[in-house]
Order: C-alpha cells, then sequence, then structure tokens
C-alpha cells in the first residue's frame, strides 16, 4: 500500500517535556525553562505546543540534545538551547554551560592566533614597531 503511514499513539505517557535555554549577552546570563504541553507521543516523535504559538513536532532521538541558537558570535551574544523531559533540566543546564563554555574557548583560542599573525606581519620583532612607520 503506497502513500500509507502507520502512526502508533502511545497513551499514558508520564513525560513532561520542557525546553531550557541559556543566553549570554556581555557580562549578563539567562536560564529559562518553558513548559511545553504534549499533545501525541509516538514510537518516533513527540507533538509538543508552548502555551502561545504553533505545534512543534520533536523527534525522540533530537531530546536532550543541545542546540546552538547562535550560528556566529556577534555583539557579546550566544545562546542555545534543549528540549529535555523535566525531571533532567539541572543535568541540561550543566550540558549548556559547558557548550557555552566550549564555544567561548574556541572563539578566544582562534581570536589568540589572529592577533598573533597580526602580530607577526605589522610589528618589528626588534623593535615593536609597526613596519614602515617612521619611528
Amino acid at each position: 500500500m503506497q502513500g500509507f503511514r502507520r502512526v502508533i499513539v502511545i497513551t499514558n505517557s508520564h513525560i513532561r517535556i520542557v525546553k531550557v535555554s541559556a543566553e549570554i549577552e556581555k557580562d549578563e546570563y539567562e536560564f529559562k525553562v518553558s513548559h511545553w504541553r504534549l499533545l501525541l507521543e509516538t514510537n518516533r516523535y513527540y507533538e509538543i505546543k508552548p502555551e502561545n504559538g504553533p505545534v512543534k513536532r520533536i523527534f525522540k532521538e533530537k531530546l536532550n540534545t543541545i542546540v546552538d541558537e547562535t550560528k556566529s558570535y556577534t555583539d557579546g551574544f550566544l545562546a542555545c538551547s534543549a528540549f529535555c523531559d523535566e525531571e533532567r533540566i539541572d543535568e541540561m543546564q550543566s550540558e549548556i554551560l559547558k557548550n557555552l563554555q566550549l564555544k567561548i574557548n574556541v572563539y578566544m583560542n582562534e581570536l589568540q592566533l589572529n592577533q598573533k599573525a597580526i602580530d607577526q606581519q605589522y610589528l618589528c620583532p626588534k623593535t615593536g614597531v609597526l613596519r614602515g612607520s617612521q619611528a
């Protein structure tokens, strides 16, 4: 039978799905938890809905997976989030903090390499004066 899709609805699920998210903007850190209502659970995914907003489908293998909300570092802002069971909020908060710290470390290392390239290109090693300047 072509075009037929089998959906098994699982009832009496006790999972309470939340979205945990963290944002860093310059020197401020904010952690948020929003509760989502479970509308439907199948063997592959959950259909969930926030208080205000459209229905979202979360595949079960994506639960507890951190997603970067910022693709590049701009104006001191970084954010990431994850959907998880309500019982795992503390664990996911810790994982999100680790994820943000790793991202910051990567950016810091890249900036240090950029600075090293500039220093090697423009500064005279003996005098520390910019090459080509009248000192």
